[in-house]
C-alpha cells in the first residue's frame, strides 16, 4: 500500500536540503546546479533524480555536493523514497525530523544503526557505516528484497577489518546489493560523513535495481521459503501499528470478524504448544541444554520453532531462563499467539521519559546486558545480566531473519516526550510491539 503522507511547516526546510519522495509518482526536466560541473561523477544520478522531482537543491541553485548530512535529513529522504512509510505521529518538539525518525523506526528501519530520537543525534552529520545500516533495512524491511552473501568481503572492502563489528552485515549487504562501491582506493571509510553527492548516487542505486553496480563474488540467497511474518508484512497484511487485515484476520482467528484470543478453549487448534530447544545456566554458571515449551498461533508455530532453533544452534548459545507466550489479558499480539517474551525478569518493559531522564518500568526488574555499559534502563539490576537481550545477540538477529520486530528497539516518541522499550518482547510487527 502506499503510504499516508503528513506534511507539515518543517517540509520547508526539508527541501531546502533536498528531499525524496516516492518513484511512483514523478514528471519534471533535470535541473542544472550552478555548482555541479556537467561531468561530475554523480551527474546522471543527480539529472534523473532531479528529473523525476525527487531531489531539489537550494533557493539560489546550488546544490551544494560536498555538504555533510545530517541524520535527521538522510532519514526524512528514506521516508520519502518508502512507498510502505506511514506517519502516525507528526509531533516534532524534539527535532523536526521526529515524525519520519518514528515512522522509519516502525518499521525496524532505524534498528541497528544506533541513531536515537533526540536533538543532537538527529543534527549530527551522519556516518557512511549508519548510512549503510539505514540502507540495508530499506531494501529488506520495506522492499523485501533477496539478501545476498559476498565473497571475500575482506578483499573486496580494503578497510573491512576497520569496520566496528555490528556494522559489517550491513556493509555487506549494501555492498553485495551493488549499492555501496567505495572510494577510489578501495576502502569504504564507514565513520566519514556522508555527502550530499554520495546520498543522491545510494538512494538512486536503492531505488533502480537495473543500474546497482555488482560486485564480483555477490551472489544473491533465494531462499527456499519465505517466512510468514515477512509474507504477511509484504502482502500489507499488517502494519507498524498492529492493524490486521481482514485476510490476516482470516488466517490467524478463522474469522475475519475477530480480533483476538479470549481464551485457548475459544481459539481451539488455531493456537499450539511447541517445544523448542534452549540452553540454561546452572548454578556454576555453566550451560547446559534443556527445551521450554511455547504456546502461540499455528500459523507462525514452525517459524517459532526454526527461530529457537537457530538461537540454540549459535555459538554465542544465549541462555533463556524462562518464556511467555500466549496470554488473554490484553487484546494484542500476545492474544494472537503472535509474540514472545524472554527472560521477562532479566529484560525490562519500561517507559523513558526524556524531558526529567527518568525511566518508569512496568514489567520486569531491568535491563543491562552482558558486554554493555550500565544505562538509564538498568533498573534494580546491579550487574550486567546474561539472560539480558543485547542489541546484537544472537536472539534479536533470530527473530529477525524471521520477520519479527524487537521491542527492545523503541516505539515512537510520543508527544509527551516518551518513548517505550520492550527489551523482553518480540512479535510479527516490524516494530515489535
Amino acid at each position: 500500500m502506499k503510504g499516508t503522507r503528513t506534511l507539515s511547516l518543517v517540509l520547508a526546510v526539508v527541501l531546502l536540503l533536498g528531499s525524496i519522495t516516492t518513484v511512483s509518482a514523478r514528471t519534471g526536466t533535470a535541473k542544472s546546479f550552478s555548482d555541479v560541473p556537467d561531468n561530475a561523477w554523480y551527474q546522471d544520478e543527480l539529472n534523473s533524480l532531479t528529473s523525476l522531482e525527487i531531489i531539489k537543491g537550494y533557493e539560489d541553485g546550488t546544490f551544494h555536493p560536498e555538504e555533510k548530512l545530517t541524520r535527521g535529513e538522510f532519514i526524512t529522504m528514506l521516508f520519502n523514497a518508502t512507498e510502505t512509510a506511514v506517519m502516525m505521529y507528526d509531533d516534532n518538539s524534539i527535532h523536526w525530523a521526529q515524525p519520519y525518525w518514528n515512522a522509519l523506526n516502525d518499521m525496524g528501519i532505524i534498528a541497528g544503526s544506533g541513531i536515537k530520537c533526540s536533538k543532537e543525534s538527529l543534527s549530527g552529520t551522519i556516518t557512511r557505516n549508519e548510512m549503510a545500516v539505514l540502507i540495508t533495512n530499506t531494501l529488506y524491511k520495506a522492499g523485501f528484497e533477496d539478501k545476498v552473501t559476498l565473497d571475500n568481503a575482506g578483499l573486496i572492502i580494503k578497510d573491512y577489518s576497520a569496520i566496528p563489528t555490528n556494522y559489517q552485515y550491513y556493509v555487506e549487504q549494501a555492498y553485495g546489493k551493488g549499492i555501496l562501491t567505495g572510494y577510489s582506493d578501495g576502502t569504504f571509510g564507514g565513520s566519514n560523513g556522508l555527502r550530499r553527492c554520495e546520498a543522491v548516487a545510494v538512494v538512486y542505486r536503492m531505488l533502480f535495481a537495473n543500474d546497482r553496480i555488482m560486485p564480483t563474488g555477490s551472489t544473491t540467497v533465494k531462499p527456499d521459503y519465505t517466512p510468514v511474518a515477512v509474507q504477511w508484512q509484504n502482502k500489507g497484511w499488517i502494519d507498524a501499528y498492529g492493524h490486521a487485515s481482514l485476510d490476516l484476520r482470516k488466517v490467524l482467528f478463522g474469522d475475519a470478524n475477530k480480533t483476538y484470543f479470549a481464551s485457548r478453549q475459544e481459539a481451539g487448534d488455531r493456537l499450539v504448544a511447541v517445544t523448542v530447544p534452549v540452553w540454561k545456566l546452572n548454578n556454576a554458571g555453566g550451560k547446559y541444554s534443556s527445551t521450554e515449551t511455547v504456546v502461540v498461533n499455528a500459523a507462525v508455530a514452525e517459524d517459532v520453532l526454526a527461530i529457537f532453533q537457530q538461537i540454540f544452534d549459535d555459538p554465542e548459545q544465549f541462555p533463556i531462563q524462562g518464556i511467555s507466550s500466549y496470554r488473554n489479558t490484553d487484546t494484542m499480539r500476545h492474544s494472537w499467539g503472535c509474540a514472545i517474551d524472554i527472560n521477562p525478569g532479566y529484560n525490562a518493559e519500561c517507559r523513558a521519559y526524556y524531558s526529567s531522564g527518568t525511566v518508569q518500568f512496568t514489567s520486569g526488574s531491568g535491563w543491562w546486558p552482558v558486554g554493555t555499559e550500565k544505562t538509564m534502563f538498568a533498573g534494580s539490576l546491579t550487574e550486567p545480566s546474561p539472560y539480558s537481550i543485547g542489541a546484537n545477540s544472537s536472539v534479536v538477529k533470530a527473530f529477525t531473519d524471521y520477520g519479527w520486530g524487537w521491542g527492545g528497539q523503541g516505539y515512537s516518541v510520543r508527544n509527551d516526550n516518551t518513548q517505550k522499550f520492550d527489551y523482553m518482547h518480540f512479535s510479527i510487527m516490524p516494530s515489535g510491539g
